[in-house]
């Protein structure tokens, strides 16, 4: 069980197949499934909405014990409808395991804190250290705990022991797995770009430095299709009621830890949506409040007639957010109909690609076509498909160059795709992909 957990295959290699990857104890859970009940994507999607029921109810402790019960209800709730929490918490992935292990790592440290009793404090330990060994950008987590622990404990934090235990515990096993599978990657040269900085997911400046990043970031990803529209007003109304206490707080660095996370690893957030997805937890909460302020009143009645517009509003904001939720969802769920150009595409490179052959396969590092057409081969950013690069992977079996179109956004990367059509073979070739052969011209 120890070699299955620590080397990942990355099965749609030309190499070896052990990569640099992060923990794999999510895979490891529906393998165990797999060995007794057969292999079938069902069991990894089970997992999924497993750890998503217990992200709910984590979600909803939490907000009770920090703000009200009220609060927390409706904080559940609105988390449980957003469309892309509904679509991910059921995809084959582990993101539902991070936002679990984030939600409870945060419980529990908070239950430590104030009761001060050893279970909560390891339990905390398990979560947060889990969290940032499944997904290594959960280590933004430090802000809300360092919030909670200054908020307790004042300055005093720093000569609590305890804290510092709790710092080492928690950083001791992720620097033990990621220095582990730093040398898979000395040794096979395989990543999933855990650690390209400036060049991949973190540390790029240029895309902080346009319109461009922020519009499509923070308005077409959060507020269009996490949040909805719908919500994000209410999540902006929110931000500006008075907190109650000083611990509520605690959702407010909780966003900007998220934030902060955002800035540093921007590439990786235009790539892929589900990167903002802890970013839905305190703003549910945003939401939540405003529910709470106008629809717990002690009289529904007398707060209607004293705010009936703004109840109005929120009623139909409601109303609205639950309507775009389903059609999103529904938009979200057709993307995996058998119509959808990666499964045409996938079909495509099995009728024109050996099994055995090895493809170059320029992308956002999304292996999922690779997977759909069972072929391997080496996933690489379009702005590293040099002439070098390709003539190395030929040299190591390569034998066709496979992509999607969209993918080539910048000048470098258009001028790749240029070098590719000018020197290569075009087999399949359409207004959606491509497919070229590696024999010259």
């Amino acid at each position: 069980m120890l070699i299955i957990i620590t080397y990942c295959i990355r099965k749609f290699s030309g190499g070896g197949g052990y990569v640099e990857n992060e923990f794999n104890i999510y895979p490891f859970i529906v393998s165990l499934l797999y060995s007794v009940f057969g292999m079938n994507d069902m069991w990894g999607r089970i997992v999924s909405v497993i750890f998503a029921i217990f992200t709910v109810y984590g979600f909803y402790l939490l907000v009770r014990r920090i703000i009200s019960e009220q609060t927390a209800l409706w904080a559940a709730f609105i988390y449980s409808i957003l469309p892309l929490n509904i679509y991910f918490s059921r995809a084959f992935m582990p993101e539902s395991l991070m936002l679990m292990s984030s939600v409870l790592g945060i419980y529990f440290y908070n239950e430590w804190i104030e009761n001060n009793k050893w279970k909560n404090y390891i339990f905390s330990l398990i979560f947060i250290s889990l969290a940032a060994l499944v997904k290594l950008p959960s280590l933004y987590l430090g802000l809300p705990l360092l919030f909670l622990s200054v908020n307790k404990f004042g300055k005093s934090f720093l000569t609590n022991w305890k804290i510092w235990l709790y710092v080492v515990l928690t950083f001791l096993p992720v620097i033990l797995w990621y220095y582990h599978a730093h040398q898979l990657y000395l040794q096979t040269g395989l990543t999933f770009s855990i650690w390209n900085f400036g060049e991949d997911k973190w540390g790029m400046i240029d895309p902080l430095l346009t319109f461009k990043f922020y519009n499509d970031i923070f308005f077409k990803s959060i507020a269009e299709r996490h949040l909805t529209y719908a919500a994000f007003i209410l999540f902006i109304w929110g931000l500006f009621i008075k907190r109650k206490s000083s611990k509520e707080k605690l959702f407010d660095w909780w966003l900007i830890g998220i934030i902060i996370f955002i800035f540093i690893a921007p590439q990786a957030h235009l790539a892929q949506e589900y990167y903002q997805l802890p970013f839905t937890i305190s703003a549910s909460v945003f939401v939540a409040k405003v529910f709470e302020k106008y629809f717990n009143q002690p009289s529904i009645k007398e707060s209607f007639k004293e705010n009936r517009l703004v109840i109005s509003f929120i009623s139909l904001s409601l109303m609205v957010l639950i309507l775009l939720s389903f059609l999103r969802v529904n938009n979200f769920m057709k993307s995996e109909n058998y119509d959808a150009t990666i499964f045409k595409f996938s079909n495509d490179i099995k009728l024109k690609v050996n099994k055995d052959d090895l493809i170059i396969y320029p992308s956002d590092g999304n292996p999922t076509l690779l997977y759909l057409s069972n072929r391997k081969g080496w996933i690489l950013n379009p702005v590293e498909l040099t002439s070098e690069q390709i003539s190395e992977k030929k040299d190591q079996g390569a034998k066709y160059i496979v992509s999607e179109k969209k993918v080539f956004e910048t000048e470098k990367q258009k001028e790749n795709l240029k070098n590719i059509y000018n020197n290569y073979e075009i087999i399949i070739d359409n207004d959606e992909y491509f497919i070229a052969s590696l024999k010259n011209k």
